[in-house]
């Protein structure tokens, strides 16, 4: 390419060319454009400019860019910037480089409505993360009142919990909705565990002996157990219902109330059953959870297990004692 084309391109085509040598990492031709004015804003069909391309792909060229000042707070179709990109491609040298340009590390994305921080601690990448600490606030928030720390719970990323919270992030803030990094941490999906919680992504503390999971961490840096979200859950109601019995038996040690409910009267037992996992049932009978305590429609744990034939939990139920509520006779017309 470099010198060999005619210089009279239309604006559009000229962006064209622009991107194209970003993708071929062509320098000459990149200088002839520049130096002839071409923009270094020009956009494709998905809203990157030629600085998002590098951030993508081709990181080596970030620094050429930002030498050319370009738009480093520019966002794309999906109102993702190049800082934005840089976290999710865990391109920790990029994300250096992005925030010395000065990118803002503490803006929103438009898309995701997160920080840079969040988008990268939910993902795992510990050396951007480390970056964007450099930077920014631990506690910088979310559009939905969420921080890195409760993204990182969510999906088990226990090396980036860990670093978050020896920088002090606090682990009893919550959500618009209520929810703390204890509750995230626990509603984490089954698959990041291969449907066995031994799977889950352990770490080492200072002055802790073995490894230790999220939900351990959280506890172990004060979280609080009986926290209740603006639906009344609780850590225990959501870890019951999720098919997380170790999460489970960490909570009670901790001493999280076996009976606590919500606004709807759902306990960790009424849960458990609803969800027919016997094993969360048992450890919760052995916590002397209330086996007969209903939800607001009256149920007990006995009635849902036999209405749904959930032949498991209802022997177990019926060996601790549980027994169904009585129904009210209706009066006779005389």
């Amino acid at each position: 390419m470099g010198e060999h084309f005619k210089w009279n391109p239309s604006e559009e085509r000229a962006g064209q060319m622009l991107r194209q040598a970003v993708y071929m990492e062509d320098i000459v031709t990149l200088e002839h454009l520049v130096k002839n004015k071409a923009d270094l804003e020009a956009r494709d069909e998905t809203g990157a400019t030629p600085l998002h391309i590098a951030t993508q792909c081709k990181p080596n060229l970030i620094s050429y860019f930002l030498t050319k000042r370009a738009d480093v707070t520019a966002t794309d179709g999906e109102g993702f910037s190049a800082l934005a990109w840089a976290c999710i491609k865990g391109h920790a040298p990029a994300v250096r480089e992005l925030l010395g340009g000065y990118a803002d590390g503490e803006a929103l994305m438009a898309s995701s409505s997160k920080t840079a921080l969040s988008l990268c601690a939910e993902r795992g990448h510990l050396e951007c993360v480390t970056e964007l600490l450099n930077w920014t606030a631990v506690e910088t928030l979310n559009s939905d009142g969420s921080t890195a720390l409760m993204c990182a719970c969510h999906n088990l990323e226990a090396e980036v919990v860990s670093l978050l919270l020896s920088k002090n992030a606090k682990v009893n803030l919550s959500d618009s909705e209520g929810w703390t990094a204890l509750m995230h941490s626990v509603t984490a999906p089954v698959s990041l565990m291969s449907s066995n919680e031994q799977s889950e992504q352990r770490v080492n503390l200072d002055g802790v002996l073995g490894k230790r999971s999220c939900v351990e961490m959280l506890l172990l840096h004060g979280a609080q157990v009986d926290a209740q979200t603006t639906d009344g859950l609780t850590a225990l109601v959501i870890a019951a219902g999720r098919d997380r019995p170790m999460a489970v038996k960490r909570l009670l040690e901790f001493r999280a109330d076996v009976n606590l409910s919500t606004g709807r009267g759902q306990t960790p037992l009424l849960m458990a059953t609803a969800h027919d996992l016997p094993h969360v049932v048992r450890i919760l009978i052995v916590a002397r959870a209330d086996i007969n305590q209903t939800n607001f429609k009256g149920a007990s744990p006995l009635q849902i297990a036999e209405k749904y034939v959930f032949k498991e939990v209802t022997d177990l139920l019926k060996r601790a004692g549980a027994t169904a509520p009585k129904t009210k006779k209706k009066n006779k017309a005389k």
